[in-house]
C-alpha cells in the first residue's frame, strides 16, 4: 500500500458490501479497497448491516461507515443522503443485489462512476435459486446496462452474460481475483509439525463452505466407491456450513470417519491446507475459484472439475503439473490415485502465475477506476 498522506485531486472511491461476512467476494472486494494507491485514491467503504467478522480485513487507514441493519430494499434513500453528503467520483459494488442498489443511483447522479463486480456466475444464479435467481434476471436485464463497467472474474463469465442471458457485454470487462501472497502465507508456521505417519499419508485438503454447490458430498460418494493406492490416505475438509449434517452422515454412512475429516472455520486455513499433497476442488459451479489461487501461493497443486466456471482460465496460465482439470468424479478420482505422498518440512515455494498476483491485478483495476481518455 502506498502512503497515506495527503494529495490534491484523488478520487473517492466508495466500496460497498451488505455486511461484513467471511466471503470470497466479500474478501475480493476488500483486498482491492485495501491495496489501492493512495497518492491517487481515497477509499471509503460502506457496510448496510455490522453482522459478519470480516471487519478485521479493512486497512486501518480506510473511514468505515454502517447502516444501522438496513436490507438492500431499505437502503435506497439512505444511500442517496450518504451519496450526497461524501460525494465519491466512483461507486464500486460486488455481488449481484447490491449491484442492483448501486446502478440505481445511476439515476440520481448521472456523473457518478459506478463499477459493479459479478461474484457468481450469472446463468447459475438465475437456474438455482427460485425467486432470488429470478430477481437476478431482472436486475441483469434493467440494470446492468447502466453500468460504467461491469467486471467478471472470468471470461465464463463474460460469456453467459452474452449467450445465456442475452444481454450486451460492451461495458464488460474481466479482472482475475487479486490473490494477496502476504495474507495467505500470514501466520504460516517455517516448520510443520506433521500429523504422526504422514510419510506413509496422501493428504488431500479441500477449502471452502460446506454447502450443495462445493460438491463434497459426491466426492465422498466417489471415494466410497474407489479404494485408493493407499491405505493411508486422509481429506480434510476446512470450512464451514449448511451441508455439515449431511456431509457428517455421508461419512458415518460409508465409514470413512478414519479418512474424511470436517475441521470446521479456520480463520487462516493454509496454515493447515498447505501441508497437503493436493487441493481438491469437486464443485458443481464455481465463478472464479480463489481457493486454487491461494493455494498456488502455498504451492500447492489441485485437482478440478471443469464445471468450476474459471478454472478453465486459470488452466491458461498454470503449468500442467499444477493443475488437472476433468470432466467426471471417476476421473476425478483416478486423478487423485496418481498423486504422490510429499511430507513438507517447510512451506513449498508459490507456483502462481504471476498475472493474478496483487500488483498485476491492481495496476489492471485502477486502469478502469480511471480509464485513460480516448482522443
Amino acid at each position: 500500500m502506498c502512503s497515506t498522506k495527503p494529495f490534491k485531486n484523488r478520487k473517492k472511491v466508495l466500496f460497498m458490501l451488505p455486511n461484513f461476512s467471511a466471503g470470497g467476494a466479500e474478501r475480493a472486494l476488500i483486498t482491492l479497497m485495501n491495496n489501492l494507491d493512495r497518492t491517487r485514491f481515497e477509499p471509503l467503504f460502506l457496510a448496510l448491516n455490522e453482522t459478519g467478522p470480516a471487519r478485521e480485513w479493512l486497512a486501518p487507514d480506510i473511514l468505515v461507515f454502517t447502516f444501522t441493519n438496513r436490507t438492500i430494499k431499505g437502503s435506497v434513500l439512505k444511500l442517496i443522503s450518504f451519496i450526497k453528503e461524501h460525494r465519491p467520483d466512483i461507486l464500486f459494488t460486488t455481488m449481484v443485489h447490491i449491484n442492483g442498489l448501486a446502478l440505481l443511483m445511476k439515476l440520481f447522479f448521472p456523473r457518478l462512476r459506478v463499477i459493479v463486480r459479478e461474484a457468481a456466475l450469472p446463468y447459475v444464479l438465475i437456474t438455482q435459486y427460485g425467486p432470488k435467481g429470478r430477481l437476478c434476471w431482472f436486475i441483469y436485464k434493467l440494470l446492468y446496462q447502466r453500468a460504467d463497467l461491469v467486471i467478471s472474474n472470468c471470461s465464463q463469465m463474460i460469456d453467459q452474460f452474452r449467450n445465456d442471458i442475452k444481454i450486451s457485454t460492451h461495458n464488460h470487462a474481466v479482472l482475475f481475483n487479486p490473490v494477496d501472497t502476504q495474507r495467505v502465507l500470514k501466520n504460516m508456521p517455517e516448520v510443520f509439525e506433521n500429523i504422526p505417519g504422514r510419510d506413509k499419508t496422501l493428504s488431500f485438503v479441500c477449502v471452502g463452505r460446506l454447502s450443495y454447490e462445493k460438491g463434497y458430498d459426491r466426492l465422498i460418494e466417489s471415494l466410497a466407491k474407489t479404494d485408493l493406492p493407499v491405505q493411508n490416505w486422509r481429506l480434510d475438509l476446512i470450512g464451514e456450513g449448511d451441508h455439515r449434517k449431511d456431509l457428517e452422515r455421508l461419512i458415518a454412512e460409508h465409514h470413512l470417519g478414519d479418512h474424511v475429516f470436517l475441521r470446521g472455520y479456520h480463520d487462516q486455513p493454509w496454515s493447515v491446507a498447505a501441508q497437503a499433497d493436493a487441493l481438491l476442488l469437486p464443485s458443481r459451479w464455481e465463478g472464479m475459484p480463489n481457493v486454487v489461487l491461494e493455494g498456488f501461493a502455498c504451492g500447492l497443486p489441485a485437482i478440478a472439475m471443469r464445471e468450476a466456471g474459471g478454472i478453465s482460465d486459470i488452466a491458461k496460465y498454470a503449468r500442467p503439473q499444477d493443475l488437472k482439470i476433468v470432466d467426471t468424479m471417476d476421473e476425478f478420482v483416478s486423478a487423485m490415485q496418481h498423486v504422490q505422498i510429499t511430507p513438507k518440512q517447510t512451506p513449498a515455494l508459490s507456483i502462481l502465475p504471476e498475472v493474478f498476483a496483487l500488483p498485476s491485478v491492481m495496476r489492471q483495476f485502477e486502469d478502469y477506476l480511471i480509464p485513460a481518455k480516448t482522443s
